[in-house]
């Protein structure tokens, strides 16, 4: 697992990828999951159980990406395949949403993405100083699956780093402003039908037995100030993910092996 807690905000680093910084690789086995099958992402600070998902100010979108594990995440091999940001009805963006479940949620991988190997990077990005250019916050890490999957599809990629621009309006933006619309940074999201999707896909909040118990809500956080930056020495906090047990629908083949989830952090 990574034990770094700060954000990415180069967008030509390496570290973008999987923030693989102070990383050990060697532990990391396969999840095999299940195209089309519900699976839990549980995203928090650290591995600790009390841990909470992110700072309250750090407002931002999800993305979720596979790329070949052949690839070593390195060229024009990485597509997105979830995303949800700012909803205009809500006015709330998704990492809010994510704070009433303290980092849980549920996600499914397209049922026609082709079998094999791949890295899942999961993004948290924070936007609270995002109104000046080039400090957009990325929390990426990554995970090694194992795809399960009668489907053919094998998804146009881009390259991390490399696909993300610092003048893009999703990343250079006063989330303190009214936002009548928000458009996702990155390329275009993945679909069968038409290779693209609108932007702000339907995210799933978990189904009654995966809500936090009551009284376990995060804490309330104050909107901070126009300009106003973390305190002196106290680092930016990430949403790092955790893989939760798939849920099998009926009649359908059980995706995992009994292996306990594992976090792949990839270099």
């Amino acid at each position: 697992e990574s034990t770094v807690n700060s954000p990415v905000i180069d967008l030509e680093s390496e570290d973008l990828r999987c923030r693989t910084a102070k990383m050990d690789a060697k532990a990391t086995k396969n999840l095999t999951l299940t195209a089309g099958v519900k699976f839990g992402l549980l995203f928090r600070e650290n591995a600790k159980e009390e841990s909470r998902f992110i700072q309250p100010h750090h407002k931002g979108p999800v993305m979720i990406y596979l790329a070949p594990l052949a690839s070593n995440g390195e060229g024009d091999v990485w597509f997105k395949i979830f995303e949800k940001g700012y909803d205009t009805k809500t006015k709330r963006f998704f990492t809010e949403e994510l704070q009433e479940t303290r980092g849980a949620m549920d996600f499914t991988i397209p049922e026609d993405i082709a079998a094999g190997e791949y890295l899942m990077r999961t993004d948290v990005l924070a936007l609270h100083q995002a109104k000046k250019k080039g400090m957009a916050e990325f929390y990426p890490n990554c995970v090694q699956i194992k795809l399960e999957s009668n489907g053919k599809a094998k998804p146009k990629g881009y390259p991390i780093p490399g696909v993300f621009k610092a003048d893009h309006p999703g990343l250079l933006i006063d989330i303190y402003d009214p936002i009548k619309s928000y458009e996702m940074p990155g390329p275009p999201l993945y679909s069968k039908e038409l290779g693209t999707t609108p932007q702000n896909q339907e995210g799933e909040i978990p189904e009654e037995g995966n809500q936090p118990e009551e009284g376990d809500k995060p804490e309330e956080g104050d909107k901070p100030e126009e300009g106003d930056k973390p305190e002196e020495g106290d680092k930016p906090e990430d949403g790092e993910p955790v893989v939760k047990k798939p849920k099998v629908p009926a009649g359908k083949k059980k995706p995992c092996n009994g292996r306990k989830k594992k976090k792949r952090h990839f270099k």
